[in-house]
């Protein structure tokens, strides 16, 4: 809970800055989010289903974004985002598995927990003379974006005392890549896109989000709602004697200030 906090007062000092320096713009927001997640892991054993095996549910969760962008030359623009993202299961185990290179038997009740906690810094710059070429319409952004990303697997049972947990915790650096359509001052559609991939490994991070404006506020600060549409699939290929392939359906909803 403290990380969120500092997450939440980090994103609304940006907001400060751009008020104190001119020509400064960017946003920031937070957000309701459903994550719906599918898939196998594994540690030292067999592949388990996250949904069958160790009766993993859907989940509702939050997160917080940040943007600013600035007019120097060269000096690339900064985001930040983090994002909540913790599942847990509680069920009777109706086929036998190995997790940990211990046994989980049949009858057996499994309290599971999937943690993938991840912050997000992106260095990106706007395509040049897009924004004056379209009147406004059309923006485009490019760069990098670095994942830290703090994932854990934990499998409890209740007769056999079996208590494992796999756990990987890894900067990831991905390719960055957004564009954004406002064909009205009200109104605006973004895509956007996140992912790397690497012997065997591959992580990809893909969003899309409509945005209404219906206020502006004193000094050039408009107020938004979005909704939003997020899909994520991670693959690691035995790192730390850890595999997996999990896919993460999240529709959201998100508000905040554009400035």
């Amino acid at each position: 809970m403290k990380k969120s906090i500092f997450s939440f007062l980090g994103i609304f000092s940006i907001f400060g800055v751009s008020q104190a320096v001119p020509m400064i713009e960017g946003e920031v927001s937070a957000g309701y989010i459903q994550q719906k997640p599918s898939g196998w892991v594994q540690y030292k054993g067999d592949q388990v289903d996250v949904k069958d095996d160790l009766k993993i549910g859907d989940e509702d969760s939050y997160f917080f974004r940040a943007k600013l962008e600035h007019p120097v030359p060269l000096l690339p623009n900064i985001a930040f985002q983090y994002v909540k993202m913790d599942f847990s299961g509680t069920g009777r185990i109706t086929k036998s598995f190995r997790y940990g290179n211990k046994v989980v038997t049949v009858g057996d009740t499994v309290y599971s927990n999937i943690k993938m906690d991840h912050y997000d810094v992106t260095l990106f710059y706007n395509l040049p003379f897009v924004g004056l070429a379209t009147a406004g319409i059309l923006d485009i952004e490019f760069g990098l974006n670095v994942r830290v990303l703090d994932f854990k697997a934990n499998v409890k049972t209740e007769t056999s005392a079996i208590d494992e947990t796999a756990s990987v915790t890894a900067p990831i650096p991905m390719i960055y890549g957004a564009i954004e359509i406002s064909p009205i001052s009200l109104l605006s559609i973004k895509a956007e896109g996140k992912g790397v991939a690497y012997n065997g490994n591959s992580y990809y991070d893909l969003s899309g989000e409509l945005r209404i404006k219906p206020i502006t506020i004193p000094l050039a600060v408009d107020f938004f709602i979005g909704l939003g549409y997020k899909y994520e699939r991670l693959k690691i290929d035995d790192i730390d004697d850890v595999s997996t392939d999990i896919k993460i359906k999240q529709p959201y909803v998100t508000a905040g200030l554009l400035f």
